[in-house]
């Protein structure tokens, strides 16, 4: 598995350092999304993991639902010493709104050992803001399309605006995901957003396993703010 996890940093806007790494997974044509646990733990037993380093991780739907996950997932945390706040799990605004108790459930258990919740894709239904209101939720991140739409668009800005704002009233941070032009990113700055994510910054890069620990990969993942930079697979 760990040959097809890839991590892309995800910008402060404030200050324009690396806030932290989203591990994303290539999934192949016939099989399906690994749970969190089983992604937190091929890479913590491959690398070092530093203090700082902040890590969002994907849950499935299956981990929402099933009442050992927190467990599972937070044993892994304690075994290797691991600060939960520096941990962000993100559940998808595609989850079925049957699953919201159960959702519900899941995620307040996982913030009584500081693990914070990001919402992903919002904007992208009609469930958005239920979401919001009935979820733990600690981060929002916007959806591509809205980021992508705003600069040419005044609708989308519109919403974009819309969604940024309503976020920051609920007390959450907001990422803008899919930021690939100095334009789009000056838009989503200009609109007070805290965190960046997009190929303008860099692609997700892969890594080997026991090639490097996680201080490598933080100073690997350096970029220059405004141009597009390209990375290599380790």
């Amino acid at each position: 598995m760990i040959n097809k996890i890839r991590l892309q940093p995800l910008i402060s806007l404030r200050n324009d350092a690396i806030f932290g790494y989203e591990a994303l997974y290539r999934k192949g044509k016939a099989a399906g999304y690994p749970s969190a646990s089983d992604i937190l733990a091929n890479i913590v037993s491959s690398y070092t993991h530093r203090d700082d380093f902040r890590l969002f991780i994907n849950m499935t739907e299956k981990d929402i639902v099933d009442p050992n996950f927190c467990k599972c997932f937070c044993n892994i945390l304690e075994e290797r010493q691991i600060d939960g706040s520096n941990i962000i799990l993100e559940v998808s605004e595609n989850t079925p709104p049957e699953c919201l108790s159960e959702a519900k459930k899941t995620l307040s258990l996982l913030r009584r050992y500081n693990i914070r919740v990001a919402l992903d894709d919002f904007g992208t239904e009609y469930s958005s803001l239920s979401f919001l209101n009935e979820l733990p939720i600690d981060v929002v991140k916007i959806d591509k399309k809205f980021t992508q739409e705003a600069p040419t668009n005044r609708k989308s800005r519109m919403l974009l605006k819309f969604c940024i704002d309503v976020s920051h009233d609920f007390g959450c941070e907001v990422v803008a995901e899919g930021i690939e032009t100095t334009d789009q990113l000056n838009c989503v700055k200009d609109m007070d957003v805290d965190i960046g994510q997009g190929f303008l910054f860099t692609a997700p890069f892969c890594f080997k396993k026991k090639t490097a620990p996680f201080i490598e990969l933080w100073e690997y993942a350096a970029f220059a703010m405004g141009s597009a930079q390209k990375t290599e697979c380790f």
